[in-house]
């Protein structure tokens, strides 16, 4: 399927964006903001409002010298709709939302045995079909995926936890529902959701670490989300902690990974016979003696990573996410705060926040939502 962008011009989209950014406004006010000339603005308000894009809304205030009442502008978040979709390692979870990012509906199920691609889309399709999103007029619909995704070919490259390769994951749900379908690894829309709607709303350099089942990162460089030149940046699973620990060994995931991962985190117990839910263990750490040694020593490793990402990128948060990253904040920030300090500058880590984010288990639905846009929109 051919993906068609909305065209207008650029001072079209410069006009979009402002009135998107400071609804409602005049046209006199979009001129000013913009720098455009006024028969550019209207003759461009026009257009938008034609295709139903922006509408007239209330009279605004007359100048102090008087005069006739300027009509301000509204953009139209109802104008198409965006479905979100996380694939995540246990749960397949979905929004659809209007052009602002507000949910109309959500849904979610546990993940049945995946053996096969058809089997991941069987799944998804019959998620969204539940979804009954009929008498919407979709833009889009994002998926956000645990593994790595080539932008160049809408393929899945790699997923770990179904073991899937080389899936053309785009092509497939494009054929089944007839829209623009765009696929992205789940942390980097994480991300941008956070950027869009959480934690790092205004930032321009973002550095997001999803602990979850598996430990990734999710990248935001001056303003734009950044995903290589294959779309595979942010694997920080992978990164080297203990190269003299790791260079021996096999793992399915990623080096950090094996340090710090739900998935490692459940065979520490499984091993065990410590027969109680992880949860249950973060929340009764004191009763568990070798767990919290154990996840000591993946703090160690985590900050090790963090440090190292820090220094390279120099971003103006750090925000944690996903299941464990998101619920355990606190014990994990506890554990990895002295060590981050004791390896990034002074003068590098201080003006570096953490934090939490907020948008919790529909981030990636959100930064899903918010891609769809930035691909066939303006946003």
């Amino acid at each position: 399927m051919t993906k068609s962008r909305l065209t207008l011009k650029n001072s079209e989209a410069k006009i979009l964006e402002c009135l998107r950014r400071f609804r409602p406004i005049s046209r006199a006010r979009i001129a000013i903001r913009t720098g455009l000339s006024k028969p550019v603005v209207s003759q461009a308000v026009e257009k938008l409002i034609k295709e139903g894009i922006v509408k007239e809304s209330k009279k605004g205030k007359s100048t102090a010298r008087g005069g006739k009442r300027p009509t301000l502008l509204e953009f139209n978040p109802n104008w198409r709709f965006v479905v979100g979709v996380d694939v995540g390692g246990s749960k397949i979870r979905a929004g659809l939302a209007d052009l602002d990012g507000n949910l109309k509906c959500k849904i979610e199920r546990k993940i049945q045995e995946i053996r096969s691609a058809d089997d991941l889309i069987n799944q998804i399709s019959s998620l969204l079909t539940d979804m009954n999103f009929d008498e919407y007029e979709l833009l889009g619909i994002g998926v956000g995926v645990p593994g790595t995704c080539d932008r160049n070919t809408g393929k899945v490259r790699y997923m770990p936890a179904f073991d899937l390769r080389d899936v053309p994951l785009e092509t497939m749900l494009e054929a089944k529902f007839s829209v623009p379908v765009f696929v992205e690894n789940d942390v980097t829309l994480n991300a941008l959701g956070e950027m869009w709607k959480g934690a790092a709303k205004g930032l321009g350099n973002v550095l997001l670490v999803s602990l979850g089942t598996g430990t990734g990162a999710g990248l935001i460089l001056n303003g734009t989300l950044y995903t290589g030149s294959r779309g595979m940046a942010g694997e920080m699973g992978y990164l080297v902690t203990d190269w003299s620990a790791e260079k021996d060994l096999e793992y399915r995931f990623g080096r950090l990974e094996r340090w710090f991962s739900g998935y490692t985190f459940e065979q520490f117990l499984e091993e065990r016979k410590i027969r109680t839910t992880l949860k249950q263990v973060f929340d009764e750490l004191e009763s568990h003696p070798d767990f919290n040694e154990f996840f000591d020593i993946a703090c160690e490793h985590l900050a090790l990573a963090i440090a190292n990402a820090v220094c390279l990128l120099d971003p103006d948060v750090v925000v944690l996410s996903g299941g464990i990253g998101y619920n355990q904040y606190e014990k994990i920030l506890a554990r990895i705060e002295p060590v981050i300090s004791r390896v990034v500058p002074a003068e590098i880590l201080e003006h570096v926040q953490f934090k939490r984010a907020e948008l919790a288990e529909l981030g990636v639905v959100m930064g899903a939502v918010c891609y769809v846009q930035k691909e066939l929109f303006v946003i």
